[in-house]
């Protein structure tokens, strides 16, 4: 990265942040969705941060649209953190639009689909149907167990079990493969 570039990220980063919304907006437009690597943590920063709506809405619409590879293990972290937690849905399925194939992770989708709200678990489950292997085998054993004590454990009626049966299958296949 020239130092042109980093000087311009610098005061992207900056401007992210800023209490006008006006300014924050210009500089997601600025950043784009084909931005460089740099400004996609401080963009999905943004979305467990900011309190505007609009905001979250371009943040989300960027975040689905990103073209850049090898980004699984950054949303993987943020996914993972409290903060984060009110976008599982919508951080599944950025991953999921954005071609992400994170085969290394199974165990951290089953638990979102698991512990999750019912699209959170649609988002799951549509992710890892488009999803190509190979498959850590630890991650893929840690998957299985979370979703089999779910169905084992799962009281008649529960609005997720369907789901959680078909991610039971999609993993039983990666398993199988």
């Amino acid at each position: 990265m020239t130092q042109e570039q980093k000087e311009i990220n610098n005061k992207l980063k900056a401007e992210l942040f800023s209490s006008d919304e006006a300014v924050v907006l210009k500089a997601l437009d600025s950043i784009g969705e084909d931005g460089d690597r740099e400004m996609v943590a401080p963009v999905l920063e943004l979305l467990a941060h900011t309190s505007s709506e609009a905001v979250k809405d371009v943040v989300l619409g960027q975040l689905s649209e990103l073209k850049i590879g090898d980004m699984e293990g950054l949303f993987i972290e943020k996914i993972q953190l409290e903060e984060f937690q009110p976008y599982h849905q919508q951080l599944v399925s950025c991953m999921w639009s954005s071609g992400m194939n994170p085969t290394d992770d199974l165990h951290v989708f089953s638990k979102l689909a698991v512990d999750g709200d019912y699209m959170t678990a649609l988002e799951v489950l549509t992710l890892l149907e488009n999803m190509e292997g190979p498959f850590d085998n630890e991650s893929l054993m840690d998957a299985f167990q979370d979703v089999s004590e779910f169905v084992e454990e799962a009281e008649e009626g529960d609005a997720k079990i369907d789901l959680i049966k078909s991610i039971y299958d999609i993993l039983y296949a990666f398993k199988e493969a």
